[in-house]
Parts: C-alpha cells; sequence; structure tokens
C-alpha cells in the first residue's frame, strides 16, 4: 500500500476554468475534501484569456428576451436565442455527427446551469448575442461577461478559496498511483521539487490540452504539419498534454482527430493589434509562391479561416492590397467580427501606425513597394507570378466576377495605386479541443467505451473529447469556455457520488 504525504477525496489537475469549476463544485456541494495542483506559478489557466461562454436556455437569455444587436443596425429577421435542442442540433449538423451525443446532449443541457452559478457567484454579463457578425448560421448563444475571461476567473478563484478548496501552484503532476486496477492517489512535484505522494479516491484531469506541444500537434490532429507552423497566441502558457500523458498511461482511448480553435495573425502579434486586423481582411491572400489559393470570404468565419491558415504546408500566407484599401479600412471598417478584438464596420485606426513603424523598422512581416514587383522582392515571392495574380484579381474587380474562388464582388477591391501593400500571416493555434474520450459523466473511457480504472479517473475541458467532430464549431460560440465550466461541474458531481456510494 502506498504511502501518502497528504491525502484529499478530490484532486483536480490544472486551475482553469474546467478545474476550478470541478474543485468548486465538490466544495460547495459536500463535505469532501478537495485540492487543486497547478503547473504554473498561477492560477486561471488559458481560461483567463478567453472571452465569454456559450449555453442554451439560461437565466439571461429567459431576462433578456432578445439578443443584443452587435451591429447597431438591427438584428436579422428570425435572430432568436437558440432551444436546448437547435444548440444540440448544431453540434451534431456541423460535425457530421461525428460528435458524441451524449456529450453534446450533457453539455447543453447544463449549459444554463453554468451561467446561472456563475452569475450567483458575482459574475456580470454585458450581452447576450452571437461572437462573429456575418456567420451566417451563428447561433444567438454567446454570453460575455464583464471583464472578461480573467475577471470570471477571479471570481471563481474567491469562491474556491472560501470554499476551502486548498490550491497549489508550481505543483505539476508527474504520474497517477493505481492500485488494484483503481486510482489512488496522484505523484506530484512540489514547488521545491520535492516528490509527494498524494492520495485521492477520484482525479479529475484539467490540463488545458496539448496547444503548446508542437509534437502532440502534429501526432494527435488532422494538421500532420501543425506543430511546425503554428504560433501560440498567449505567451506563457504550457498546454503540453500533461492530462493526455496522465490518461494514456492507465488505457484511456484518444480521439481519433482533435479539433483545433484557430486561427491566424501577423507573427509575433496578438489578436487586435493592427497588422493583423488588417491581414485577417478578406482582400487578396497569396502564398508563399505569390498565388492566389482560396476564396478569402472565408475569413468571415473564424474556425474556417483558421482551418485554411492551417492546411498550408509552411504556414506562410501574405494578405496584399493597395493605399486605396488601407483608406478603406480606415474609413468604411472591418469587414469581419471577432469579438472585443474586432468589431464589424468599425473603422481600424491602428492599421497604418503599425504598419509604417513595423516596416521603418525592417520587420520582415510587412512589405510596403511602389510597384508590384519590389513588393515581391521583399515578401520573397515570385514576381511574375504575383504580378499575375494581381492582374487577375483586378480583372475580377472591374468585371465583378470571380471566375477562380467564386468571392463576392464587394470584397474584390482592386490593387493599384500605390504604395502596394503585404502582411505575412501564420496560423495560430489557440487551443486543442479534446483528446480524451469521455462518457456523459466526464469519465476517462478505454477502447471500449467503459469507464478506466473503475471510474474514477475524469477528464474536462480541453481535456475532454466529444463535443466536435474533427473541427471546431464556429455555429455555436463560446463552446469552449462553456464546456469547460459545466464539464468541471459534471465530472464533480459524479465523482461525489463515487465516493458516497
Amino acid at each position: 500500500m502506498t504511502q501518502f504525504d497528504i491525502e484529499y477525496d478530490v484532486v483536480v489537475i490544472g486551475s482553469g476554468g474546467s478545474g476550478k469549476s470541478a474543485a468548486y463544485t465538490v466544495a460547495s456541494e459536500s463535505n469532501l475534501s478537495v485540492a487543486i495542483f497547478e503547473k504554473l506559478p498561477e492560477f486561471g489557466g488559458t481560461s483567463k484569456f478567453a472571452e465569454g461562454q456559450g449555453a442554451a436556455e439560461s437565466i439571461e437569455q429567459k431576462e433578456r428576451k432578445v439578443p443584443f444587436d452587435l451591429t447597431g443596425e438591427g438584428l436579422p429577421e428570425g435572430a432568436h436565442f437558440p432551444t436546448r435542442e437547435e444548440m444540440i442540433q448544431a453540434y451534431l449538423d456541423t460535425s457530421h455527427y461525428r460528435a458524441s451525443s451524449e456529450v453534446v446532449n450533457a453539455f447543453v443541457d447544463n449549459s444554463g446551469e453554468t451561467i446561472e452559478i456563475l452569475r450567483n457567484l458575482g459574475v456580470e454579463y454585458e450581452y447576450v448575442s452571437c461572437y462573429a457578425v456575418g456567420q451566417e448560421n451563428e447561433l444567438y448563444c454567446f454570453h460575455q461577461p464583464k471583464g472578461g475571461g480573467d475577471a470570471v476567473q477571479a471570481v471563481l478563484q474567491k469562491a474556491c478559496e472560501k470554499a476551502d478548496v486548498d490550491m497549489f501552484a508550481s505543483t505539476p503532476a508527474k504520474e497517477l498511483i493505481v492500485e488494484d486496477g483503481k486510482i489512488v492517489g496522484v505523484k506530484v512535484n512540489d514547488a521545491d521539487g520535492n516528490e509527494l505522494m498524494v492520495g485521492a479516491k477520484a482525479v479529475i484531469l484539467a490540463t488545458g490540452g496539448f496547444a503548446q506541444s508542437p509534437e502532440k500537434l502534429n501526432k494527435y490532429t488532422n494538421m500532420p504539419w501543425i506543430g511546425d507552423t503554428f504560433q501560440p497566441p498567449i505567451p506563457g502558457l504550457q498546454c503540453t498534454g500533461d492530462g493526455l500523458d496522465l490518461a494514456l498511461s492507465v488505457g484511456a482511448d484518444v480521439s481519433s482527430t482533435v479539433p483545433l480553435q484557430s486561427g491566424a495573425s501577423t507573427p509575433g502579434k496578438m489578436f487586435g493589434a493592427g497588422t493583423t486586423n488588417a491581414g485577417l481582411q478578406p482582400a487578396l491572400w497569396v502564398n508563399s509562391k505569390g498565388k492566389r489559393y482560396v476564396n478569402e470570404e472565408v475569413a468571415l468565419a473564424l474556425m474556417n479561416m483558421g482551418t485554411v491558415y492551417c492546411q498550408l504546408r509552411d504556414g506562410i500566407s501574405w494578405t496584399v492590397f493597395d493605399e486605396d484599401y488601407l483608406v478603406f479600412l480606415e474609413t468604411e471598417g472591418s469587414a469581419l467580427a471577432m469579438g472585443e478584438f474586432l468589431q464589424v464596420n468599425k473603422p481600424i485606426r491602428n492599421a497604418r501606425p503599425e504598419i509604417e513603424e513595423n516596416f521603418a523598422q525592417g520587420d520582415p512581416t510587412v512589405a510596403k513597394a511602389d510597384t508590384i514587383a519590389e513588393l515581391a522582392a521583399q515578401m520573397g515571392v515570385n514576381a511574375d507570378a504575383l504580378q499575375k495574380t494581381v492582374d487577375e484579381y483586378n480583372a475580377a474587380a472591374d468585371s465583378g466576377v470571380d471566375p477562380r474562388f467564386h468571392k463576392p464582388a464587394k470584397y474584390i477591391h482592386a490593387i493599384r495605386k500605390a504604395p502596394f501593400y503585404a502582411l505575412k500571416m501564420c496560423p495560430v493555434v489557440v487551443c486543442t479541443c479534446g483528446g480524451i474520450n469521455v462518457n456523459r459523466d466526464m469519465q476517462v473511457v478505454g477502447y471500449d467505451e467503459e469507464p478506466v480504472c473503475t471510474g474514477n479517473l475524469f477528464a474536462v475541458g480541453n481535456d475532454a473529447s466529444g463535443l466536435y467532430g474533427d473541427a471546431y464549431t464556429i455555429d455555436v460560440p463560446g463552446s469552449t469556455n462553456g464546456f469547460a465550466h459545466t464539464s468541471g461541474r459534471i465530472a464533480a458531481r459524479k465523482a461525489i457520488e463515487i465516493i458516497k456510494g
């Protein structure tokens, strides 16, 4: 029998939205002891950088009755808050039924309660609407909290502390301890590097996925080169698949394809930067050979746009436009929306100063020239190929018809007035969405679909598969964050049930 240095009823590995929601549920709904072990020096995980939560039939939706109008120009005909059935069907349809019906139903059926719990703890919601105006089938289920994810995690942090959850930072979990086929604890390293044996009657994996592991990105996603081309948008995070490794060590089944929540940005720049905001626009996109490769209207569907960028084998795309288009962005504004980072029809004021500053500093991700040939030289692409691409694009602008990719005429702006600009863009992986297969109670399952280790190991948030197929569901905004908090609570309640018999 293992000798433990300390024992808890429930151990949670990871302190993001899913981990803190799990721990708070155990502490507030039972008399069981619970601890969180976080490998970083600070608590919060990816959820600190999240925006809103997706939910159906929440108290916020019932009180507001109609969605908030993000554009100020009136809601589209038929705009409404989704029912549970509509939200469930959206996950199943967009995944081509590759999502787990069990996991989808469990999340959606409990998603409204998540909003009510967070609100009762002190989270204030600014609006409930969609996220990216222009995505035709997007549901109005996005709950935007005041202060964003950081504020929500601060509220949960206080709630956990008040509920007597023990929380340990700089304490990574290294191994699951198994006796007679059942998990009985976790081996961790404390902040001083000392090995500690922690007893537990249930363990909840909430480590945030593996978006910062190039090796796992290449191995477990359907983009086997993305680990070599991607940019992580949030410095300092270490979501390297710790939960996945621990689950695999005890016979967990791994999803056949793990979807990415992805996008694009100027290399080295965050979402909201002027160069990124301009580069995301549906102008002319060319690859490293100077050739157009897609209908750039895909920019309006954020996660589809991310998928397009992730498919570039070298991860290189350039957004090309002229002076007239830059003026258009400064006056008419963005064609797409990205939450608080970018609003549709809102002028982009920070693009020109950032472009000018970066170009003056010799930044290789920004090109500016008086001729297309000079622009191509700065970009490092074939000048003849780029000139041919621009000529074809201008012809499409003149005729209003795009014979190659069929982009609507309103998004085709001729490239004729110098100076000409090109912004280098690269794929961004915000997070991975799954990896470990679970059932509706968030219990980790094996290849036989039965819970491993007699059912006392759970995976939640970005560690858990089942909500999506092989791509993030863009029609249900707030899915990742909503699922994190909701799945944590679902796992916690099942753990309470198992421990109490």
